[in-house]
């Protein structure tokens, strides 16, 4: 039963986050304020970063960050999320539906598929604060169902404060994260990408095709690429031609193998 503000309830918890904001526990606080106003099935709190990996603070308890598929996410995969590529735009603080953020044929890619379905589930909504450090801090919680605009509308409800908290919580418990990977590590992995491709080409690609592929891997239409582009759908068309006729590969998923086939090598 969702938490009403004039609960007993509702005050308790929002006092039991308030006195956890110097604790590693305010996560998990946090959640089970949550869980209370909206079902979801698994969450993680993390930092993105423009130049790095993404930092893990905390996430559920039935999964560790030393599974394969989330071990993958943090190490590259995470450049295919659509709320990662997100955070890296002008964002303002709030509450993001997958739905949103995604490109248009986000759930018909091989990242969806291998990655966001089994780790995920279905649907997802994020909390997204930017940091004045430059990244973003970030809460997101998976379902096997698809979250209501009720869903939605609660978690903007709630969000307005518990916005301002998590970035109070973030701060008060700096000292205590693992620290980021560095800049330049991070940022070498979408170079490892266009290493990836040039590698398993027979001829040299270029800039404009190494941007093709990873919109395609992040699962934009032929349409939605070209306006990104500032090209017509004609051209990016031939964009994607010729990047899989270098590449010898006839289709997406063939391509998401080759950037996981090339990771897993450098592992």
């Amino acid at each position: 039963m969702p938490l009403e503000i004039s609960d007993v309830a509702f005050h308790q918890r929002l006092g039991r986050l308030v006195e956890k904001l110097d604790d590693k526990q305010f996560w998990h606080a946090l959640i089970d304020l949550l869980r209370k106003v909206v079902h979801f099935d698994n969450w993680v709190a993390m930092i993105f970063w423009p130049n790095g990996k993404p930092q893990l603070i905390a996430e559920t308890q039935t999964r560790t960050p030393h599974d394969d598929l989330f071990k993958g996410y943090l190490n590259s995969v995470y450049l295919l999320d659509p709320f990662y590529q997100f955070s890296l735009g002008a964002i303002s603080p709030g509450v993001y539906c997958l739905d949103e953020v995604a490109p248009d044929h986000f759930r018909e890619t091989e990242y969806f598929r291998r990655y966001f379905s089994v780790n995920v589930l279905e649907d997802e909504v994020q909390l997204l604060a930017p940091l004045s450090s430059g990244g973003t801090l970030s809460v997101s919680m998976g379902s096997e169902r698809r979250f209501s605009s009720a869903d939605v509308g609660t978690l903007c409800l709630y969000g307005a404060w518990l916005l301002p908290l998590m970035c109070h919580a973030l701060s008060a418990q700096t000292a205590m994260l693992p620290p980021p990977a560095s800049s330049a590590a991070g940022g070498d992995r979408r170079l490892h990408f266009e290493q990836a491709l040039r590698k398993r080409s027979n001829a040299s690609l270029t800039h404009r095709e190494i941007e093709v592929a990873l919109m395609i891997l992040a699962g934009h239409s032929t349409k939605n690429m070209a306006r990104e582009l500032g090209v017509s759908p004609a051209t990016a068309k031939v964009h994607r031609r010729n990047l899989y006729r270098k590449l010898n590969i006839s289709s997406q998923a063939t391509l998401f193998l080759l950037i996981m086939d090339e990771d897993s090598e450098a592992s």
